[in-house]
């Protein structure tokens, strides 16, 4: 998703608020200090929603009952929300995981159908780490028998904001800290 398109929601885009996203757009700088990456639930913010969504690319879908609908028809399995011990399992992985990695979590925050990170990493693209955080949350749940091995945890992807500058990490991290 481009910075430029995810802007064009009023006051947020996939979970992001817009501030964030304004200090991040026309930084032309060659690395980012690190990202302020967003993933869901598997079947929490389906194409179609009331939210708005984008398609890899940076599309823009608007809200679309007939195709929320469809996407809801669509789900193999039953929207799970995550109690507080599943949360605590997500945390614990997603730090074990950036440990091993040697990624520092700036600000971290596992909601009940979402994460928010806001970590630093040097010349990791951040669908690499994005994904093995989801990879390993779902390995430590699956291991603490909340997740059945043919279950789906995640959605594909999610939204990675690039943070050029301290005062990118700042807005990210209060957003993850303070306005959840």
């Amino acid at each position: 998703m481009s910075l430029k398109m995810a802007s064009v929601l009023p006051g947020h885009s996939a979970g992001v608020p817009t501030a964030v996203l304004n200090a991040c757009e026309n930084q032309m700088y060659n690395k980012p200090l690190g990202y302020f990456l967003t993933f869901t639930i598997h079947g929490s913010w389906l194409h179609g929603d009331e939210r708005g969504s984008f398609l890899r690319g940076g599309k823009y879908i608007a809200d679309d009952w007939d195709l929320y609908r469809q996407k809801i028809m669509s789900l193999k399995d039953d929207l799970h929300l995550l109690s507080n011990e599943h949360r605590e399992v997500i945390e614990n992985a997603i730090r074990e995981i950036c440990r091993k990695r040697q990624w520092q979590i700036h600000e971290l925050n596992v909601r009940t159908n979402h994460v928010h990170v806001v970590v630093a990493v040097n010349d990791v693209k951040p669908e690499k780490i994005m994904a093995d955080m989801k990879a390993r949350a779902t390995f430590r749940m699956r291991k603490a028998g909340y997740l059945a091995a043919d279950q789906k945890l995640w959605s594909e992807h999610g939204s990675t904001v690039y943070l050029f500058t301290e005062n990118n990490f700042s807005l990210a991290s209060e957003y993850v800290r303070d306005c959840q």
